[in-house]
């Protein structure tokens, strides 16, 4: 049980490291075809990764941090607008 939640956790990680790959990579195509193409494997990255990250949290293997308060929201809005 040990090995496999170091291997959920092991792929989550490299899944997010994909993420921000494709963030920076969409982020400095010129090229629309090329931009949309790494737009939808993007798409499909985070959709992958939030089916895995909803199997590690049934499973215990992951606990996501604290919801953050309504006041605390308003906070990062404000400052952000």
């Amino acid at each position: 049980m040990m090995q496999e939640k170091v291997m959920v956790a092991d792929a989550l990680n490299a899944i997010n490291a994909g993420l921000k790959s494709y963030a920076d990579m969409i982020s400095q195509t010129e090229h629309q075809q090329l931009r949309q193409t790494l737009q939808k494997l993007r798409n499909e990255t985070e959709t992958s990764q939030y089916e895995l990250f909803t199997l590690a949290k049934s499973k215990n293997y992951y606990e996501p941090a604290q919801s953050a308060s309504a006041e605390d929201i308003q906070k990062v809005k404000s400052a952000i607008c």
